[in-house]
């Protein structure tokens, strides 16, 4: 990636700054309440454009064709390398073949994350184009770790420390990678098999603390001890067995628990059972973890589940703010009148006569620019679950990994965010120009709304978001069982035209309707009041109220302001007969 860190990276180093990126849930079989697995990503970032990116398959020549390789976050060109001589169609995060690929940026040690040796005719890859030319190149996760292997030793690797999410419709895996920095072009890297019947997580921190698991299998570079005792960071006689891959390269500090594995711990605690010993504190035994003040108190790598998770469920565990937990930031006077868990306009720490103190990082975030669950199954072509903006509030479309042709409304034209490349391509939005016809605004206006409306305009939003979801639940099924007829026939060119039809038009239909919800909340959640409509009233046809402040909202404004507002109790009021009311009128 040349001079340039990944953003994900920077969100991870600078806390006081930034929001801090990423959230990953994993979710094999037996795990998973299908014949297949579950992948959920959420790409946080304020400043990224929501969008969905699109390759189509293509035969090459290997001798002459090169592939351009752009930052993902910044979107200037790093260089091409060549490609090979047939690569799969790719929609977003997942492939033709039922490969989808996620990632958390952990960053790692900062004399790892210098400006890696880029070669000028064949460029460094950072760590989004990685997913994507491994998607076009990989049918299947471990065909996925050999060739993202391949292409960081090969070329070199642009960006810091990176957690991946790998998986099939058979297997899930967690692959973490940092690159060398000024010690060499390549990667040391270890990837472990998520047993079925259990589930993963991770977010912005590593985790992998053994390279050798009893319970699964575990994979990694053959350098990855080595190259640490090499430069230093792991004792000379030091052995294999005792290396922790995330203790050398990524050890945990405070931020990396308070902000990073304390969203881990928020899915762990709704789907696992107590673990092993924690008695009747349950997930709560880890809480001084979680909150940074036990950094030996480390959480499994992965967890047996309770029951089977569904889809619906993954996309709700997206939408978690540590609700019910000793992290709920809904409960104090942060949350303002309307009890939101956001702190708008706050970084995640900040400082008070002398102080420092954090806003919680939660999984569903407002900074969030797209997010997904992926869908992989034997017998079908996966579904990309594609929403754009904060997971709270958006809807999930579902995107066949065998589209191939992506509506302007949800395009992102493979300009990794980049406005200029948007606008040649005939786009309309761009993160500095709005549009009412891509999703990125209109989602974006309905959040926004919610979040200065949370007491009331949140639920209505979450409402209809199940309404819709609901809708393309049994919409799918019935896609599915279509897709099934034609591929059985062997009619693949027509099942690929009917996912692209169907996935589109939802898509397209979508972005009005969402459009006419923000009317409807605007209209029903203005000045204060809430709106309801009245068919029966001829003169004005609807009726206005005024919910004011929650009561111990209310204690709170006593308290701080004392006598201020007090009506002394020998006040003459305007309230009798004859007076008019000083009262506005609403």
């Amino acid at each position: 990636m040349g001079r340039v860190f990944a953003l994900c990276v920077a969100l991870c180093l600078a806390f006081s700054q930034q929001a801090h990126a990423c959230s990953n849930l994993l979710i094999p079989r037996g795990s998973a309440a299908i014949n297949g697995t579950f992948i959920s990503y959420a790409a946080d970032d304020a400043a990224l454009y929501g969008d969905l990116s699109h390759w189509p398959a293509a035969d090459h020549d290997p001798s002459t064709d090169l592939r351009e390789i752009y930052s993902w976050d910044y979107g200037n060109k790093l260089g091409a390398i060549p490609e090979i001589s047939h690569t799969y169609n790719v929609i977003g995060n997942t492939n033709e073949m039922g490969l989808s690929i996620a990632e958390t940026t952990f960053g790692g040690l900062t004399k790892l994350s210098v400006d890696p040796v880029c070669n000028e005719t064949y460029g460094c890859i950072d760590y989004g184009q990685l997913i994507w030319v491994t998607l076009a190149r990989a049918a299947n996760a471990r065909e996925a770790i050999q060739t993202m292997d391949f292409l960081m030793q090969t070329y070199g690797y642009a960006s810091s420390g990176e957690s991946f999410s790998i998986g099939d419709a058979n297997e899930i895996w967690l692959m973490e990678v940092i690159g060398k920095g000024p010690y060499g072009q390549g990667t040391v890297w270890v990837a472990t098999l998520i047993p079925e019947g259990h589930v993963c997580a991770h977010a912005n921190q590593a985790r992998t603390v053994s390279l050798s698991d009893p319970n699964t299998e575990v994979t990694y570079s053959d350098d990855v001890v080595s190259f640490a005792q090499e430069i230093g960071l792991y004792d000379a006689d030091g052995s294999d067995e005792d290396f922790s891959f995330s203790d050398v390269y990524d050890p945990v500090t405070f931020d990396g628990a308070r902000f990073c594995e304390s969203r881990v711990w928020s899915f762990f605690r709704e789907v696992a059972p107590a673990p092993e010993g924690t008695g009747d504190d349950g997930w709560d035994a880890y809480v001084d973890y979680v909150t940074g003040y036990n950094l030996t108190h480390r959480m499994p790598l992965y967890v047996p589940v309770l029951a089977p998770i569904t889809l619906n469920e993954t996309m709700w565990h997206m939408r978690n703010h540590f609700e019910g937990s000793y992290l709920d930031p809904t409960l104090d006077v942060g949350a303002e009148d309307g009890s939101s868990p956001y702190r708008l306009g706050e970084d995640l720490t900040w400082n008070y006569d002398s102080n420092e103190y954090v806003s919680e990082r939660f999984i569903g975030t407002h900074k969030t620019g797209w997010t997904f669950v992926a869908q992989h199954r034997s017998d079908l072509p996966s579904i990309l679950w594609f929403g754009v903006d904060d997971n709270t509030h958006t809807v999930h479309v579902p995107f066949y990994g065998i589209v191939d042709k992506v509506t302007p409304a949800w395009s992102g034209a493979n300009c990794t965010g980049r406005s200029a490349c948007r606008l040649a391509a005939g786009l309309k939005g761009t993160i500095t120009n709005f549009t009412f016809d891509e999703a990125h605004w209109v989602f974006n206006m309905v959040s926004n709304y919610a979040y200065d409306h949370y007491e009331f305009a949140h639920p209505v939003v979450q409402s209809e978001i199940v309404k819709v979801e609901e809708r393309f639940f049994e919409l799918a099924e019935e896609a599915d069982a279509e897709l099934a007829r034609l591929l059985g026939a062997g009619l693949k060119k027509e099942a690929v035209a009917y996912a692209t039809k169907f996935s589109n038009r939802l898509g397209e239909a979508l972005v009005q309707d969402w459009l006419s919800f923000w009317q409807r909340l605007f209209m029903t959640f203005m000045d204060g009041c809430i709106l309801s409509l009245d068919s029966t009233e001829e003169v004005c046809g609807c009726q206005k109220n005024v919910p004011g402040l929650p009561n111990a909202w209310r204690g709170r404004i006593v308290a701080d302001t004392g006598d201020q507002y007090l009506v002394p109790s020998t006040a003459i009021r305007a309230h009798h007969r004859g007076t008019i009311s000083k009262h506005t009128l609403i």
